[in-house]
């Protein structure tokens, strides 16, 4: 019997069960319409149990993204310093996306990805929407992508630019502005 016909006669009996405890009392007791309402339960958690399980199952077959990571990098130490160059960007594995930007100006956007000892980037100009290639070389030091755990991201640093913490909020709304306009191509 498929677990849509026992729903539906238990559904029925305990239906039953119930209205006729109104006409007569002593007929059937109130613990067979709890009993009945448990199996009812049961079969109606069965079914979407088997469907989370599916689910899981699913889920767990599909590879688990690293977290994205936010950093900005300067060429002075502190940030918002007039005529000094910044890169904030997000950082997923080895994808980046982000902004170029001097404080009090334009800023533009660009993605690419961490190859070897470089963050290769394609730069998308503000003014006339021209994109162009450009890297940034990694700075000597500790592995930038650890390989022993999925997801882990180790922290890296850009050559010639000073890690700057934490990031304001223009940075946020750069990245974030960044985000929506590269869509197409993240």
């Amino acid at each position: 019997m498929g677990i849509k016909v026992a729903k539906s006669k238990l559904f029925s009996a305990l239906v039953k069960l119930f209205l006729g405890q109104g006409e007569n009392c002593d007929r059937t007791p109130r613990s067979s319409v709890l009993m009945a309402a448990a199996a009812l339960a049961a079969l109606g958690a069965a079914v979407p149990a088997q469907a989370g399980e599916s689910l899981a199952v699913a889920q767990a077959t599909q590879p688990e993204q690293p977290a994205a990571e936010r950093y900005l990098f300067g060429q002075a130490p502190q940030p918002d310093q007039i005529g000094q160059g910044y890169v904030v960007m997000e950082r997923t594995g080895d994808r980046v996306y982000g902004a170029l930007y001097f404080p009090s100006s334009s800023f533009d956007c660009f993605h690419g990805q961490v190859q070897g000892t470089e963050v290769a980037m394609t730069i998308i100009n503000s003014y006339d929407q021209e994109a162009y290639p450009y890297s940034i070389a990694l700075a000597d030091g500790p592995i930038v992508a650890s390989g022993e755990a999925v997801g882990e991201l180790l922290p890296f640093q850009l050559d010639g630019f000073h890690a700057i913490d934490p990031l304001s909020d223009n940075d946020h709304r750069m990245l974030d502005m960044c985000h929506s306009a590269l869509a197409p191509v993240l």
